[in-house]
C-alpha cells in the first residue's frame, strides 16, 4: 500500500511525502522536495504504519491526510508514483543513473 500526501508546515525539508508499507520489509516514508513526481529527496524506514504515520506529523500531515495510490508495477522504483523504472533492471543488466517511463504501454528513457 502506497500513499501520499502534501506536507502542511513550513520551513521544512519537504514538500510532500509518500508512505509505502512494504509487509515485513517494514514502511518507507519518501520525501520530496518539489511537488512534480520524482525521485525522492530522502527517506526513512520503519518497523510497522503507527511510526510511519506519526512521523508524518512532524510535517503537519494528520492520518486522514493520506491519499492512496497503487503500488508500483514490478521492477519500477518505488519511490516514484508513474511507473518508473532503471534500464536493464527486468533483465538483471541495471544501468543505474538511466531511467525509464512508460508511456502508452512503451518504456521511454526518460534521462
Amino acid at each position: 500500500m502506497r500513499k501520499i500526501a502534501t506536507v502542511k508546515k513550513i520551513n521544512t525539508n519537504a514538500v510532500r511525502l509518500m508512505l509505502f508499507d512494504k509487509g515485513k520489509d517494514g514502511v518507507f516514508v519518501f520525501g520530496y522536495n518539489t511537488e512534480e513526481d520524482s525521485s525522492c529527496f530522502w527517506d526513512c524506514h520503519y518497523s510497522n504504519l503507527v511510526d510511519a504515520y506519526e512521523m508524518g506529523t512532524e510535517y503537519g500531515i494528520q492520518k486522514d491526510d493520506w491519499v492512496e495510490i497503487s503500488d508500483p508495477l514490478e521492477y519500477c522504483q518505488d519511490d516514484w508514483i508513474q511507473p518508473v523504472r532503471i534500464i536493464g533492471r527486468k533483465n538483471g543488466n541495471s544501468q543505474y543513473g538511466e531511467l525509464e517511463l512508460l508511456v502508452d504501454g512503451k518504456w521511454t528513457k526518460i534521462n
